[in-house]
């Protein structure tokens, strides 16, 4: 049963980010990007954003597709919360999406 699970479909705001992060058990690769969502709630439309870390695999699927500003995407996904304590000794939480899968949607060309 999946308690904790999202499924988005929007427009990354920004060019992805890629990085290489070193840990006990060697290297993984991560890509993080921004998600604009809009939908129309009452009449009025809204614009939700999220910050998505896809690693791995995720992040050699975008490079392959060139993920780039402005592609829409469809993730299905989890929230992870992020916990800790900044320069100031203040207690900061973030929340981002870790992707299961996650597409890039193309658009299909007329001839």
């Amino acid at each position: 049963m999946l308690n904790n699970r999202v499924f988005l479909k929007g427009n990354l705001t920004r060019d992805p980010e890629y990085k290489t992060i070193s840990n006990d058990g060697g290297e993984s690769d991560l890509v993080a990007f921004r998600v604009a969502v809009n939908e129309t709630i009452g009449g009025k439309e809204e614009t939700v954003y999220f910050d998505v870390d896809g690693w791995n695999s995720h992040s050699k699927y975008a490079q392959s597709v060139l993920l780039a500003k402005g592609d829409r995407v469809i993730i299905d996904g989890r929230i992870r919360q992020r916990e800790w304590t900044d320069k100031n000794g203040s207690s900061r939480t973030s929340y981002s999406v870790v992707p299961t899968t996650f597409s890039k949607v193309v658009k299909p060309t007329i001839t």
